[in-house]
């Protein structure tokens, strides 16, 4: 029997989908072009419409929803989540015009985290059929030195395969999220803490995989971040031009002239 299909996915599933950053999607949330929501349950609400200039607005309401499920974000509670990680939210986006959808005065505000972040499976497709988005790919394109799983599982290294284990892979990914907002060094115990592993240093979870040495860099005080040159398609090429290339031919031909030079000089002497 097949599974349904979900209503909504996490940042992460729809940028796998994509094969983009999580923070190619904020960009587009924050220029409105693909819409964010985050998901409630039984949140008491008022809708209603309003009209006016913008100093003297009238509001008229016209029900007292409970809320559940997916709620679009206004580009200001966005805005806000992307700058300091979390939000409180009093207000949602409604589809028609001079329409607004707030919690309830007597109400709390929610707190909207980074993670609580979503898109729902209607928006996804619009998104998709609009700008023909197109699935990641599952392998590396043909000749590539260089990739990674969009789930860090597998990662193609100077030619050579290399597996991680599921706390390993998510060790990566988490690096990868943070490198893509901008955050230079990451406290490698907060990490493994994420995670969930049991390990009390990277090096420890990392052991039995000798490689991780040149995916991952340290500052030397606890703070680590993925090294996105080493995975660069570009750095297998590069190296072994700089290894086996002209360079060194030219290094043999100048020695060997200059091994011919004394032999000449002495005879022109003579």
């Amino acid at each position: 029997m097949p599974l349904p299909q979900k209503r909504w996915f996490r940042l992460a599933e729809v940028a796998k989908r994509w094969s983009m950053a999580v923070s190619d999607l904020e960009d587009y949330a924050l220029d409105e072009m693909l819409q964010l929501a985050t998901f409630v349950v039984d949140l008491p609400a008022e809708m209603g419409s309003w009209e006016g200039n913008g100093q003297r607005d009238c509001f008229s309401v016209q029900d007292l929803p409970i809320l559940n499920g997916p709620q679009a974000l206004l580009r200001s509670s966005l805005l806000a989540i992307f700058r300091d990680g979390q939000a409180e939210v009093r207000a949602f986006r409604y589809q028609q015009p001079n329409t607004y959808l707030h919690i309830r005065s007597d109400v709390a505000a929610i707190v909207v985290r980074r993670d609580d972040l979503i898109v729902t499976r209607e928006e996804r497709d619009r998104f998709e059929c609009e700008h023909a988005a197109t699935s990641a790919p599952d392998e590396p394109p043909a000749g590539t030195e260089n990739w990674y799983s969009q789930d860090f599982s597998r990662v193609l290294l100077a030619g050579t395969w290399h597996k991680f284990g599921k706390k390993q892979a998510a060790v990566l990914r988490s690096l990868k999220a943070a490198g893509d907002r901008g955050e230079r060094w990451c406290d490698g115990q907060k990490i493994l803490n994420e995670v969930e592993s049991s390990s009390m240093r990277l090096v420890d979870l990392f052991k039995y995989k000798p490689v991780w040495r040149q995916l991952i860099e340290t500052d030397g005080n606890g703070g680590f971040r993925l090294n996105t040159a080493m995975l660069s398609p570009e750095r297998r090429r590069v190296r072994l031009f700089r290894l086996s290339g002209p360079p060194r031919a030219v290094t043999r031909a100048a020695k060997a002239v200059s091994g011919r030079l004394p032999r000449a000089a002495t005879s022109a002497r003579a």
